[in-house]
């Protein structure tokens, strides 16, 4: 009995979920990996490239249990942009009338301004899924370790460790004010909502200085030398790494290939 349990209880202690099995594979690919889709969506001259690239990366999203409202939040800041420039570049872009004889503002609307569009928003969700998925798929100290393997100049690194332990002080200092300036009215009116931004943006602004100036006088009397330290890369599987880098350069491809096709 003893010899049939055994083998159960060694299937029960390996963990197979893909976040984990994501964590035997270097960051430095990870890291790789997310740049080059980056790039592929930011180079893209068709919108197919960057709306495979947008599939790809929600289902690597589900992958790691990340619920579609979750995706959709995530989306929600770059939506914003996304949804302006796309707009300007449909309002701006001269050509043939896509829909003539239609009512203003779409008889303006042009077939080019519409694929300028679309593509521009394209890219935009596009990138905003990779980076959301390379935050679940690898943690901030492996991104900064991969960076100072990769050769990236010190000082990038130690501004990026720096910017991620404030990012969320500053946060929550502007969530405050904001709260401050709804619960007293200050975006009833369009002008009243100007003024509460600049004083909102103020604050956060005093705040940031101010918590670098505590910040810099804690890190020296700690014996801060001008370096921080950078948190070793874990021992990654190889096996792992070239499963990792050949799934990640079938995607590319197949995303590349949906472009030219489109």
């Amino acid at each position: 009995m003893q010899s049939d349990l055994r083998p159960r209880a060694r299937l029960r202690d390996v963990d197979l979920r893909p976040r984990a099995r994501l964590r035997d594979v270097d960051p430095r690919l990870r890291l790789g990996a997310a740049v080059a889709a980056c790039c592929l969506a930011a180079g893209a001259r068709s919108p197919w490239t960057p709306a495979a690239l947008l599939a790809v990366a929600c289902a690597a999203l589900r992958l790691q249990g990340v619920t579609a409202g979750g995706i959709l939040r995530a989306f929600a800041p770059a939506a914003w942009i996304g949804g302006l420039a796309a707009a300007l570049a449909l309002a701006l872009t001269p050509g043939e009338p896509l829909l003539a004889g239609a009512p203003p503002p779409l008889d303006a609307v042009t077939g080019e301004g519409a694929v300028r569009a679309a593509t521009i928003g394209a890219r935009v969700l596009a990138a905003a899924a990779v980076l959301r998925w390379l935050s679940r798929a690898a943690a901030p100290a492996e991104i900064e370790a991969a960076l100072a393997g990769l050769g990236a100049p010190a000082a990038l690194v130690e501004l990026l460790a720096l910017a991620r332990r404030f990012a969320g002080a500053l946060q929550r200092a502007g969530g405050s004010a904001f709260s401050a300036a709804a619960l007293r009215g200050g975006f009833s009116r369009p002008a009243a909502a100007a003024r509460s931004a600049g004083a909102i943006a103020g604050v956060v602004a005093l705040r940031a200085l101010e918590r670098s100036e505590h910040a810099a006088v804690a890190m020296q009397l700690r014996g801060y030398n001008g370096k921080l330290p950078v948190a070793d890369r874990r021992p990654s599987a190889p096996a792992a790494n070239v499963a990792f880098a050949a799934a990640a350069a079938l995607a590319l491809t197949l995303c590349a290939a949906a472009g030219g096709a489109g």
